[in-house]
């Protein structure tokens, strides 16, 4: 995870070596998370060129104190499954209305959209990197918990409380 955090520091001051390593460590796993989402190929393919040209463009944009590298990436790719989901031709292949990311269907309703945005704000960071790779991201808890490097148990108490947060900003 600092390392992630290293290499985006490196690719905003236009390292094409530690750009190349970000991507040969994550584009494997997030073209899997992309394809899951769409069923389709070669948009999974686009999309996933699309998050790693906004990643070499915005890498300075990156805040470590508003999650890890690896959640501000999933954060990219959902809001590029969005806007091709907006604007997407009605033939796409997309997964299952229970299988598309949580935000596109959620987005499609701003309001709802505005809604869940301030409660991720609303939780701690720990919380957030929590929500944004097991809930958000596609991550197993396993994965996430070695990810953040916290125990699996840390990591399914961080996320449970996350949601209740949510659920009660939501309901309010």
């Amino acid at each position: 995870m600092e390392e992630d955090g290293a290499l985006l520091g490196a690719i905003a001051r236009g390292s094409k070596a530690a750009f190349q390593s970000f991507y040969e460590r994550h584009a494997g796993r997030l073209l899997g998370y992309v394809l899951r989402v769409t069923r389709d190929r070669s948009l999974a393919e686009d999309v996933v060129q699309e998050v790693f040209t906004a990643i070499w463009q915005k890498a300075s944009s990156y805040q470590a104190e508003q999650g890890t590298p690896l959640a501000w990436m999933y954060r990219i790719a959902r809001n590029k499954l969005v806007d091709r989901w907006r604007r997407g031709p009605p033939g796409v292949a997309w997964a299952s209305e229970a299988e598309r990311p949580v935000l596109a269907l959620v987005q499609a309703d701003p309001e709802l959209s505005m809604s869940l945005e301030r409660a991720l704000e609303g939780l701690s960071p720990e919380q957030r990197q929590a929500v944004e790779l097991a809930v958000l991201g596609g991550y197993t808890h396993e994965e996430a918990a070695t990810e953040l490097s916290v125990p699996l148990g840390t990591l399914k108490s961080r996320i449970r409380m996350a949601l209740r947060h949510m659920r009660a900003l939501l309901t309010e």
